[in-house]
């Protein structure tokens, strides 16, 4: 379906959304990481006709140099791989280079059609390498392009996908010049990539669709066959467990489950006084600070409200980082001083917020010490709603805050200017690092930060207390 409407209704595939755009950037800058490890490399100049591209490339190639984004054809197909680097004879390596941790099968199907046209376009492809993140990089000062990527050799791995190319290629063009296809919401959506079009495929779905029944979705897609299309109107069947029970009970009544017992187990656990705590990330394939991973979550900011006495109001603390130094021994400084010596440490899926500071401790190992006693204080404010202790209709089956939060209170995330934690991570990380921005944008941003990260904690806040109001 993607494939047909890229080719025939361009104009109605939805531009990527800034999460995907952030994906595709981040592939970018590894990518040009990568080409310093091959400093006498050409950038070849993108073409907008493939045809040029391939003339042009062609061309490059008697130049026996390392290549960037060669395009070449060969019939119908067209590819455009990363680097090309020439060996012995009138050979090449092709060299795929990915922002990902490890190697994964649509890399290899990736290299496999790579090799397919270059091949078939006349080059002697003697090996296929993937370039991809080394994990147990630590970046010191400047980074280190042969410790930050690590090559792996794929030449035989690819092999299996390569038989099969042809006609897949045969099928793929019949569909483009077809006509336009019928498609039904499957497993195959959203793999292995978002698709951009999942959206307006699942528009025929009503209010409550079965998608919010938690738990796999392969027996949801077989119920959709026979027109089920809402958690109300799911029959019991045997597959179905507890937690599912309860939910479709609620949808099918509109009204909350309530396990009080469930719920006053959790509030036994919590002790006074109370740090509702949350962090704001980032994360990056090519690490931002020193002393950091690639893909280590590091704190940029905290949001923190402390009730110090049951039915005492909470008073709130925060901090935003500059963003021109590492943030990470400022704020464990600063939590070190406003979390004390004991109390409960409440947060949201609190594995996060426990691994955001393991982390940033290991880093910063004269805090762990202090780390060691203050990890057993925490309590997940999550547990109460993934063992469904409490559920509503209008959590539309998730137990994240931003839908609980309207659920159980008046209040809610909508009309805030940054709503959910991915676009506060790609907004900070705009106005940090691109210099171009402008101050009063940048201010712009951070208030929006702080208003957001603000929020997250006076919700805990607001579901703990409807908590004790339903635990009697």
């Amino acid at each position: 379906m993607l494939l047909w409407y890229e080719y025939n209704k361009t104009e109605e595939v939805p531009e990527p959304d800034a999460a995907t755009q952030a994906i595709f950037d981040q592939g970018k800058r590894v990518g040009e990481v990568a080409r310093k490890l091959y400093p006498f490399g050409i950038k070849m100049e993108r073409e907008q006709m493939p045809e040029k591209m391939h003339a042009s490339s062609m061309e490059a190639l008697k130049m026996r140099r390392p290549l960037f984004e060669a395009g070449l054809i060969y019939g119908r197909t067209y590819a455009l791989p990363d680097i090309l680097v020439p060996v012995e004879g009138d050979s090449w390596d092709l060299v795929e280079v990915k922002s990902a941790a490890e190697v994964k099968e649509e890399h290899l199907i990736d290299a496999a059609f790579q090799k397919y046209v270059y091949t078939g376009a006349g080059l002697k492809i003697r090996r296929c390498y993937l370039m991809h993140i080394n994990t147990e990089y630590v970046r010191h000062e400047e980074i280190e392009p042969k410790k930050l990527l690590t090559k792996k050799d794929i030449t035989e791995a690819i092999e299996p996908y390569l038989s099969g190319i042809k006609d897949q290629v045969d099928s793929l063009l019949e569909i483009i010049a077809g006509p336009e296809p019928t498609m039904k919401i499957g497993p195959q959506c959203g793999k292995p990539y978002a698709c951009p079009l999942e959206e307006e495929c699942r528009k025929f779905l009503p209010e409550g669709d079965i998608f919010q029944l938690r738990g796999k979705k392969e027996n949801l897609f077989r119920l959709l066959d026979q027109g089920i299309l809402t958690v109300a109107d799911i029959p019991k069947e045997d597959w179905l467990s507890d937690k599912q029970l309860i939910q479709i009970e609620s949808h099918r009544t509109g009204k909350a489950h309530v396990d009080r017992e469930g719920i006053r187990d959790f509030l036994s656990g919590v002790k006074y006084p109370l740090y509702f705590l949350d962090f704001e990330t980032l994360s990056s394939a090519i690490p931002a600070y020193d002393l950091t991973h690639p893909f280590e979550n590091i704190f940029f900011q905290f949001s923190l409200h402390i009730i110090s006495k049951e039915g005492e109001k909470p008073v709130h603390h925060g901090y935003l980082a500059p963003g021109n130094v590492d943030p990470r021994p400022e704020i464990l400084l600063r939590l070190k001083e406003l979390l004390g010596e004991a109390g409960s440490i409440i947060a949201y899926n609190m594995s996060y917020e426990i691994s955001c500071l393991r982390d940033a401790v290991n880093a910063y190992p004269e805090y762990k010490d202090w780390f060691r006693k203050l990890e057993k204080r925490f309590v997940d404010l999550l547990v109460p709603f993934s063992k469904l202790h409490y559920y509503h209709p209008a959590q539309k089956g998730s137990a994240s805050i931003k839908n609980v939060l309207p659920a159980m209170t008046t209040t809610s995330y909508e009309g805030m200017a940054i709503a959910d934690g991915g676009t506060a991570s790609l907004e900070y990380e705009r106005v940090t690092f691109d210099k171009d921005i402008d101050e009063k944008e940048r201010q712009r941003v951070r208030n929006a930060l702080e208003e957001y990260c603000k929020l997250d904690t006076q919700a805990m806040v607001d579901v703990f207390k409807a908590l004790v109001e339903l635990s009697p």
